[in-house]
């Protein structure tokens, strides 16, 4: 019975979270859309949200990740981990995409509000700069799952960060470019089908 109370308790403190970081999140992109991005302090946003500044911190490491979703890209990675493990590397990810319907960003309702207003600040310095990071660490974490993957050291094997850089590229461009480029499942494919034709 303790177990059920104690799992319930944790079900409602996450729920809470999740509705404080929507709250932020929503605030923000208002406040964005209303008066720009550049006018609008953290000050402003914790207003709207009616949360603490420590409380904003908390959840959004700075004012530029609010335009990218929760986690940016986990659900890809997580699908790419959970592949099969038959599979080859682009195999998994392009099942990754697929599985996930290739979405790196949380919650789907928001996201092309978040890309809209983030493909017009690509020339604001913090924001740009903090999109190269978000995808710098994603890269990481790619290149981590794939030498999980093939059980290897990517110290000494090149695989897993040859196709870290690779995919990397593909996101980085999505992201700075946005979707009319194509989306990242379209990529992928394209990839696969230049390596099948290659030599």
């Amino acid at each position: 019975m303790q177990g059920t109370d104690t799992a319930a308790e944790q079900g409602m403190r996450d729920r809470k979270k999740a509705r404080t970081r929507d709250s932020i999140r929503s605030a923000a992109l208002d406040l964005f859309e209303e008066q720009g991005y550049e006018r609008t302090t953290v000050d402003r946003i914790c207003r709207r949200a009616d949360v603490a500044h420590r409380t904003f911190f908390r959840y959004y490491p700075a004012k530029e990740a609010l335009l990218f979703g929760w986690d940016f890209g986990q659900v890809v990675l997580d699908a790419f981990a959970a592949a099969p493990a038959e599979l080859p590397l682009w195999a998994a990810l392009d099942h990754a995409l697929t599985v996930t319907g290739g979405r790196l960003e949380e919650p789907v309702e928001h996201t092309e509000r978040r890309r809209r207003l983030r493909r017009g600040l690509l020339d604001v310095h913090s924001v740009r700069n903090y999109a190269l990071v978000v995808i710098d660490a994603f890269t990481e974490r790619t290149v981590t799952i794939a030498a999980e993957r093939l059980d290897v050291d990517p110290a000494t094997d090149l695989r897993p960060t040859a196709l870290g850089a690779m995919f990397g590229g593909m996101v980085r461009r999505h992201v700075l470019i946005g979707s009319e480029s194509g989306t990242l499942t379209d990529w992928v494919r394209a990839y696969q089908d230049v390596l099948a034709t290659a030599g």
